[in-house]
């Protein structure tokens, strides 16, 4: 027994724990710099769980990032039901990790956090799959459930929505002007 344990965690070591900076991005870009780390802690948690029904063969970033949307699909659905409680001071105290650093550095700016937050949850995830992330179609389809019609549909309108949330931001002189304007025409591979 130990033997297949180590063998198990060696595997997972392989191939799970590599993705973990997109995970802790898109966990960061989904629920904010305090949930993240516990997103991304269930998601690793459950893939351990599964892992032994994971196919080799298939992609394993795309599994992590389907197990990271169920687990927040979950949180958010539980929070709805939960009443909020008041913290003190000790409590909001936010610890850091010296391996955040390597993730962080390459966040968006200002302007275009704000444009994403803005977009609806599930536009959001979608472009962040496509683009940051750099999923096909198929994967983000799998990822979220839905077909490659929908998705593409999904990345379509949160481009304009994008587009648009960040012109409004310039036009209000809100944005930052180093933002460059997200294109209008992706070519995503199918």
């Amino acid at each position: 027994m130990p033997l297949a344990w180590m063998s198990r965690s060696k595997r997972f070591e392989t191939e799970a724990l590599p993705h973990l900076g997109a995970l802790y991005r898109m966990a960061r870009q989904l629920v904010g710099s305090t949930g993240a780390d516990d997103l991304v802690q269930e998601t690793f948690l459950r893939a351990w769980k599964y892992f032994e029904s994971f196919d080799s063969a298939t992609n394993c970033r795309a599994w992590l990032f389907r197990i990271l949307r169920n687990a927040w699909i979950s949180r958010w659905r539980k929070s709805r039901l939960e009443l909020p409680l008041t913290e003190t001071e000790s409590e909001t105290i936010e610890p850091y990790y010296d391996w955040e650093a390597e993730f962080i550095r390459d966040e968006f700016s200002a302007g275009v956090k704000r444009a994403l937050l803005d977009l609806p949850a599930d536009y959001r995830m979608a472009i962040l799959l496509a683009e940051v992330e750099e999923f096909t179609y198929e994967e983000i389809a799998r990822i979220m459930e839905c077909p490659i019609g929908t998705v593409m549909s999904r990345l379509n309108r949160a481009r304009r929505m994008l587009f648009q949330l960040i012109q409004t931001q310039r036009e209000e002189g809100t944005a930052e002007k180093a933002v460059p304007l997200p294109e209008q025409n992706s070519g995503r591979k199918l």
